[in-house]
C-alpha cells in the first residue's frame, strides 16, 4: 500500500494541474457568483450631514451584515445611474431613501430595519425633551428589565422554511461539483493499472487485493478531502464567507461526501471497460447532478416534481443538503444524520458492488483503449 501511495504521490507531482485547476477553478467561480463579498450585502450611502443621519450611518456601520461605503449625495447618484446592480441609500434629517432599480425582499427588509432605527431616535428624542439625559436612561433601563410582552418565535414547520444565502449556495455547489471530477479521475487509476497489467504484476508480488483497492480508494480520498479543506479554508479565513458557526460541520460533513463520491466513482468504472469510456459518463453525470443535487441553484425554487424526485439520486444532493443544514439553518450533525448515515449506507454498497464487479470482470481489462 506504501508503494502504491508513493507512486501516486509521483505522478501527482508531475501532472499536479487537475487538482490545481479544479481548487483553482472552484474557488474562482463561488467568488465572482456570490458577489465577491461573502455573506455581506454591499451598501452605498450618502447623508445630509446632520446629527440624525449620522447615527444612523453609525448605527447602519455596527451590523454585521453590511458593508457601507461612504460618498457624496452627488457621487451616489452618479454611481446609481452607471451600476443598475447596487443598493444606495440617502440618508436625511427626517426621512432616508433607499435607491434600488428592482423591489426585492433584500430591499424591503433593509427599508424596515433603517425604518426602526429612525423610530427609536425619534422616541429618544421625545423622552430627552420631557425628561433629558437621564430621564432616557431610565427609560433604557426598564425596557431592557421589563419587557411589555414575552415573545417566542417558531416555525410551525421548519424543514419547510426557505433560507438563503448566496454566498454559501455559490461555495457548496461549485466545491461538491468540481471535486467531483478530482475524486473520479483519481479513481481512474485502478481502471489504468488493470487495463496496463500494472495490477496483475503487483497481485504477484504478493500485494493483497485488499491493499490494493485500500491504497488507491485511500488516495483518492485524502486528494479530494484535500481540496475541500483548502476550499474553506480560503473562503472562510481569507474571503470571509459567513459559516454560521459551523466550520468544523462542514468539514466532517466533506469527509462523508468525499467518500460517497469516491464510492461512485469506483462503482462507474466497474461498469466500463477503458479510462475514455469512464470520463465521458463521469462528465455527463457531474453536471447532471449538479443540476438536480441543488448545486447550480436552490431546490427550494424548483417546480417540477419530476426534477425533486430525481435529487435523491444525486450524490450531489445529500451534501449540499447537509451543509445547507449546519450553517444556514444553525442545525447539528445530529439534526443531519440522516443524509450522513444514507452518504455513508451508499458509500458501502457501491464499494462493494464496484469491487465484485472489477474482480469478475479483470479479463477484459486486458485490451488496449
Amino acid at each position: 500500500m506504501k508503494g502504491i501511495w508513493l507512486a501516486r504521490l509521483q505522478n501527482l507531482k508531475r501532472k499536479p494541474l487537475v487538482l490545481i485547476t479544479m481548487t483553482v477553478m472552484t474557488v474562482i467561480f463561488a467568488y465572482i457568483l456570490s458577489g465577491s463579498v461573502g455573506s455581506k450585502l454591499p451598501l452605498l450611502v450618502a447623508t445630509d450631514d446632520t446629527s440624525t443621519s449620522q447615527e444612523i450611518l453609525k448605527s447602519l456601520q455596527n451590523e454585521d451584515d453590511y458593508i457601507v461605503t461612504i460618498l457624496t449625495e452627488k457621487e451616489l447618484q452618479k454611481v446609481m445611474k452607471e451600476k443598475r446592480d447596487t443598493i444606495g441609500i440617502l440618508f436625511q434629517e427626517k426621512s432616508y431613501s433607499v435607491l434600488s432599480d428592482t423591489e426585492s425582499d433584500t430591499v424591503r427588509m433593509l427599508s424596515l430595519e433603517i425604518e426602526s432605527m429612525y423610530s427609536e431616535l425619534a422616541f429618544r428624542d421625545q423622552v430627552y425633551a420631557a425628561g433629558g439625559e437621564s430621564k432616557w436612561e431610565e427609560v433604557e433601563k426598564r425596557i431592557r428589565e421589563e419587557q411589555a410582552f414575552q415573545l417566542t418565535k417558531s416555525a410551525m414547520d421548519e424543514s419547510k422554511v426557505f433560507r438563503y444565502d448566496g454566498a454559501l449556495q455559490s461555495l457548496f455547489g461549485f466545491m461538491l461539483y468540481f471535486v467531483f471530477y478530482t475524486i473520479s479521475i483519481n479513481v481512474q487509476f485502478i481502471l489504468e493499472d488493470k487495463r496496463t497489467g500494472i495490477w496483475n504484476r503487483l497481485k504477484l508480488a504478493s500485494i493483497s487485493r485488499f491493499q490494493l483497492y485500500f491504497g488507491h480508494l485511500s488516495f483518492s480520498f485524502m486528494i479530494g478531502f484535500i481540496q475541500m479543506l483548502l476550499v474553506i479554508l480560503v473562503f472562510r479565513f481569507i474571503v470571509g464567507t459567513n459559516m454560521y458557526g459551523g466550520f468544523w460541520k462542514v468539514v466532517t460533513i466533506c469527509s462523508f461526501y468525499v467518500l460517497l463520491v469516491m464510492a461512485f466513482s469506483l462503482f462507474i468504472i466497474s461498469l466500463v471497460k477503458t479510462v475514455s469510456q469512464s470520463s465521458v459518463i463521469i462528465s455527463l453525470l457531474a453536471v447532471a447532478f449538479a443540476m438536480i443535487g441543488g448545486a447550480y441553484w436552490p431546490l427550494e425554487i424548483v417546480q417540477s416534481d419530476s426534477l425533486l424526485a430525481m435529487r435523491w439520486v444525486s450524490p450531489i444532493y445529500y451534501g449540499m443538503e447537509a451543509l445547507k443544514r449546519v450553517t444556514i439553518y444553525g442545525e447539528t450533525l445530529g439534526n443531519v444524520s440522516t443524509y450522513l448515515m444514507l452518504m455513508l449506507l451508499l458509500a458501502i454498497l457501491l464499494i462493494a458492488i464496484g469491487i465484485t464487479l472489477l474482480e469478475k470482470r479483470t479479463e477484459r481489462y486486458h485490451s488496449s483503449e
